[in-house]
């Protein structure tokens, strides 16, 4: 296996700007998740480094021989399609076999390696069998074991669960996971689910038209985002987000917002909140969320749009001001819609964004200057 180096890597259709100078590095034997909406580059991305599309600028590194003048077949990768691609004419030992056939691989050591990989994935007694004969997540393992099969430097993987159901899309993740760690395996992997990305990521590579905005751990990502589109992408139930103007209230700093809302900010968000241009975006996860059915002093009163209960915890949609916003309370919490509800944010949580530059607010830091091009945070 080898690593993997996006230097500078640019991809234009005319006027379009599909990527827009895209650097990351992906260590050898890391698994790395390009996730974002639908249009924002990641599978374009994916295309570039394995050679089906040619680059406009930058270059792409495979450990350190640069690859993006060679053709598809050269780079020594592996690619795991949406759609698995499998071969319905041929059985699953064929359709192991056939990229090492075209490398004029010897009988015997084609046979060794085909019925090495189908132990590894589990497939050993599917053999014999066509892909019709095969459930989605046999197919997806097939779809797997030809990559495999190969022995390539890296792995780049385009949405390969997206066409499972939502069981199998969850044992798949685990399987994966477990694939990546025993085989110690360099993996790009492009979806549009951020909890794919989250759950199976050593990083993520947030992207949004055609920008990497964030580089960075899960944990990193979720925790500190760098800035108002990753708070609210990364998470389910996305991050609320709430614009609101810094004020002072009885002597402290505050956020007031549209609606009649008002937040009293504790020593550190208050010095975050000063930094900023007057404008902000407060973001607070669902979790990090207090309600009551009864009037608490210095707490904001909203609406309860909703109940969700979900077996384990509760969701519950509310309205502040113009905002709604979604939180968890214990399973047993229970609501009539448009009745009275009092909400506090838990201030060791908050998130605060200049509403200006959508960039999150340091301690005490002032706020990035609006209008540059955004560049990805990396950590």
């Amino acid at each position: 296996m080898a690593g993997v180096t996006l230097r500078e890597v640019t991809k234009t259709y005319g006027e379009v700007v599909a990527v827009d100078r895209v650097s990351l590095e992906v260590a050898d034997g890391e698994f790395v998740a390009l996730v974002g909406p639908s249009g924002c580059g990641k599978t374009t991305t994916l295309n570039l480094v394995a050679g089906l599309i040619d680059i406009t600028a930058g270059e792409i590194l495979l450990g350190d021989r640069a690859i993006n003048t060679l053709d598809p077949k050269d780079r020594d990768l592996a690619m795991v399609f949406q759609n698995y691609a499998l071969y319905p004419n041929k059985t699953v030992f064929e359709n192991l076999a056939f990229p090492l056939r075209m490398r004029k691989v010897a009988k015997p050591a084609l046979d060794e390696q085909v019925r090495r990989t189908a132990n590894v994935l589990s497939i050993d007694h599917l053999l014999d069998r066509h892909p019709r004969q095969l459930s989605g997540g046999q197919q997806q393992r097939v779809a797997l074991g030809r990559a495999l099969v190969r022995d390539p430097q890296a792995f780049l993987m385009d949405e390969p669960l997206s066409n499972l159901d939502a069981k199998l899309r969850v044992q798949m993740r685990a399987e994966l996971k477990r694939f990546h760690l025993e085989l110690n395996a360099t993996v790009i992997y492009v979806t549009h689910d951020q909890l794919e990305a989250v759950t199976m990521a050593d990083r993520i590579a947030v992207m949004h038209l055609g920008v990497l905005q964030q580089y960075a751990t899960p944990d990193e990502i979720y925790n500190r985002p760098v800035n108002t589109f990753v708070a609210g992408f990364i998470g389910s139930p996305a991050m609320n987000l709430l614009r609101g103007t810094v004020t002072t209230h009885d002597g402290q700093a505050a956020i007031a917002g549209e609606g009649g809302w008002l937040l009293p900010l504790e020593a550190e968000p208050a010095r975050r909140a000063l930094s900023s241009s007057g404008q902000v975006v407060v973001g607070v996860r669902h979790g990090h969320m207090r309600l009551s059915l009864t009037p608490q002093a210095d707490w904001m009163e909203g609406r309860v749009y909703t109940v969700e209960p979900t077996g384990d915890l509760t969701f519950v949609h509310l309205k502040l001001g113009d905002h709604l916003l979604v939180a968890s309370d214990q399973a047993d919490f229970r609501a009539a819609p448009d009745a009275p509800i009092w909400i506090a944010f838990d201030q060791e949580h908050l998130h605060l964004f200049d509403a200006e530059t959508e960039l999150t607010l340091a301690d005490g830091a002032a706020p990035a200057r609006a209008g540059g091009r955004r560049e990805a945070a990396a950590v």
